[in-house]
């Protein structure tokens, strides 16, 4: 068992020490579900969460962060915000789009998602398409907090978002080298499903088996139907003309189906990446996510569970793909990507029939400048770090790399 066991600031190794000063932080902070949802309540002054489909999931999903995540006081005080904020935003949403009709009537056209494996370049493709002028990508602080205050009122969204995002670097700074989560930038679409309490934005921070498990055989529809009405909130109240939303997240990799079924005129653009890099890359931002909330990470647990997921989703993309829609998918490798990023996203275009606008080109160079690949640090891991052989890893995943040839580095 390989335990992780960064640094903290002294402000959050104190905060932190102050629940087993108390017999543990499940006392100075409860997560009870009932409680929660009253606090939601009387926070909006509002009562319809709409259908019924997210309760069973939240209840789960408390349960395990109450039980198994071993949070510390500052992950129950996180984890905590995250809950209220999820159980506002539905209540919230649910309201308007009952008093708004027009908000429903909204067509949401054409999206283009991106999805692949974690750590094969889908961040930083999110944020160059969202410097193309035809295309829109949705920032962290809006999904968080989509609705403006009342006329008349100073617009302090941004503000009340900035916590929610760069608080984890500032828990554990290795966080920032890993991902950067920043209230200004475009953010990956689990803030979209978080309102049906879906597993992606959950995975990501805890360790809760029974509800990943459950919600593994769970059906996607609801929250791909919540993703879509918190869409139609957010272009409802733009005072810019729709454009086709650019969307991401390597969760959708796995419901590519209820994807479609709910976005039948989607694009996607499949990232392909080494899985020797993806497998150990997803383990080690797992374990720098979880260290945030958790003092009690085992990374050798981690890669044995996300290395056998990943093979499983990437080994059966290999027989979905031909039942996805002609025409509405490309691919793309991040070899390419990192090499040539203007030609490797012209090409995903021209495979998606999406016009390449002329001034994208120097658009694309001129972020990419302004945000160099390793700002914060640089992410370093081996398969060695968490036990893990590289050549088992390939011969594990050699179904997916055969059929998309995915070359290795």
């Amino acid at each position: 068992m390989t335990k992780r066991n960064d640094p903290r600031p002294d402000w959050a190794r104190r905060l932190i020490a102050m629940g087993p000063n108390v017999g543990g932080a499940q006392h100075l902070i409860p997560l009870d579900p009932d409680e929660l949802i009253a606090t939601a309540k009387n926070a909006t002054g509002l009562a319809d969460f709409g259908s019924p489909t997210w309760e069973e999931p939240f209840r789960l999903l408390v349960a395990a962060l109450d039980t198994e995540a071993r949070l510390h006081a500052l992950g129950r005080l996180m984890s905590r915000n995250d809950l209220l904020r999820h159980l506002s935003t539905r209540l919230l949403v649910v309201d308007a789009a009952a008093r708004n009709p027009a908000i429903t009537e909204e067509r949401v056209s054409a999206p283009v998602f991106i999805t692949g494996p974690a750590r094969s370049g889908t961040s930083i493709l999110h944020e160059l398409l969202g410097e193309d002028p035809a295309l829109r990508a949705p920032l962290a602080w809006e999904m968080a907090h989509p609705f403006p205050p009342p006329p008349g009122t100073a617009d302090d969204r941004r503000e009340w978002a900035e916590p929610e995002f760069d608080l984890w670097a500032d828990v554990n700074p290795a966080f920032g080298a890993v991902h950067e989560l920043k209230a200004s930038l475009p953010e990956e679409c689990l803030w979209l499903l978080a309102p049906e309490f879906d597993s992606g934005f959950w995975a990501t921070n805890s360790d809760i088996p029974s509800f990943l498990g459950w919600r593994a055989g769970s059906d996607p529809l609801p929250a791909y139907r919540m993703h879509k009405l918190m869409l139609q909130v957010l272009q409802h109240q733009s005072e810019q003309p729709a454009r086709p939303w650019a969307l991401k997240s390597p969760m959708h990799l796995m419901r590519l189906q209820a994807l479609f079924a709910v976005y039948p005129d989607a694009r996607v653009i499949l990232t392909h990446r080494d899985p020797v890099k993806t497998v150990t890359s997803s383990v080690s931002t797992l374990a720098a996510g979880r260290w945030v909330r958790s003092n009690d990470v085992d990374t050798e647990q981690i890669a044995a569970s996300s290395g056998f997921g990943l093979s499983f989703m990437l080994n059966a993309l290999v027989e979905q793909r031909p039942q996805l829609p002609a025409g509405q998918v490309a691919d793309l490798h991040y070899l390419d990507l990192i090499s040539d990023p203007v030609a490797a996203i012209e090409s995903a275009y021209a495979s998606l029939g999406l016009p390449f606008d002329p001034a994208l080109p120097d658009k694309i160079r001129s972020y990419l400048a302004s945000r160099p690949q390793h700002k914060h640090g640089e992410h370093r891991y081996s398969a060695a770090d968490f036990g893990l052989d590289p050549a088992e890893i390939r011969q594990s995943f050699l179904p997916y790399t055969d059929a998309f040839n995915v070359r290795y580095e």
